[in-house]
C-alpha cells in the first residue's frame, strides 16, 4: 500500500514538472513573438520615411541588389500584403537571430524572380501569410524605390525537411513561407509577377 501512494505521488510531481515545463514554454514564446512584432514595427518606422517617397512600379530592375542598415542590420526592402493591410521588411540574410527580427531572404533574388522569404509564425509577424489567398496582391519595394507587384498562383504545405520543394520551380517568381503551428511542415505561398501598367 505504501508503494502506491508513493508512486502516485512521484506521478504527480513529474505530471506538474511538465505542465510547468510546458507553461514556461509558452510563455517564453509568447515573450519571443511580442519581442518580434515590437521589433518589426520600429524597423518600419525607421524604413517608412527612407523607402516611401521613392515609391513606384517598375519593370526593368537595378542589377545590383541595394541595402539600407537600420539598427545594425541590413534591409532589401519591405513585403507589402495589401488585403490584410501589413508591411515587413527584409532582412537581406537568413540566420536563427535575424528571424527573431524580421522575415529574411531565404534564397535567390527579387532581381532575377528567384526570391523565396521566410519568417516566422507569429499571429502579427509572417504567420499572417496563411490568410493569403490565390489572387491575392503582395508587392516588394526595395531600398530604393522600385515596388514589384505579385500575384498568389499556389498554396501549399510542404515538409519541412523537403528542401528541393521549397526551392523548386519556375512557376512562380516569390515564394513566402513559415512553418506550421507544429514546426514539421513549412505553410508555403508561391506568387508569380504581374508586369505595371
Amino acid at each position: 500500500m505504501k508503494n502506491r501512494g508513493t508512486c502516485g505521488i512521484i506521478c504527480m510531481i513529474v505530471g506538474l514538472l511538465f505542465l510547468g515545463g510546458a507553461i514556461g514554454l509558452l510563455g517564453y514564446n509568447t515573450w519571443q513573438e511580442k519581442e518580434g512584432e515590437e521589433s518589426m514595427t520600429r524597423i518600419m518606422k525607421e524604413m517608412d520615411p527612407i523607402i516611401t517617397p521613392l515609391k513606384h512600379e517598375v519593370d526593368i530592375l537595378p542589377k545590383t541588389m541595394q541595402t539600407v542598415s537600420v539598427e545594425g542590420n541590413e534591409y532589401i526592402g519591405v513585403l507589402e500584403i495589401p488585403r490584410i493591410g501589413t508591411m515587413f521588411p527584409i532582412l537581406e540574410n537568413l540566420s536563427d537571430e535575424q528571424l527573431k527580427i524580421a522575415p529574411c531572404r531565404y534564397k535567390g533574388s527579387y532581381l532575377n524572380d528567384t526570391m523565396i522569404l521566410a519568417g516566422h509564425n507569429y499571429r502579427e509577424g509572417f504567420g499572417i501569410i496563411k490568410q493569403l489567398e490565390i489572387g491575392d496582391v503582395v508587392t516588394f519595394t526595395d531600398t530604393i524605390g522600385n515596388t514589384i507587384k505579385y500575384q498568389v498562383s499556389n498554396v501549399e504545405i510542404i515538409e519541412g525537411t523537403n528542401v528541393e520543394a521549397m526551392e523548386e520551380g519556375e512557376d512562380w517568381d516569390l515564394t513566402l513561407f513559415s512553418c506550421t503551428y507544429g514546426g514539421q511542415e513549412r505553410y508555403t505561398v508561391r506568387c508569380t509577377r504581374v508586369a505595371s501598367k
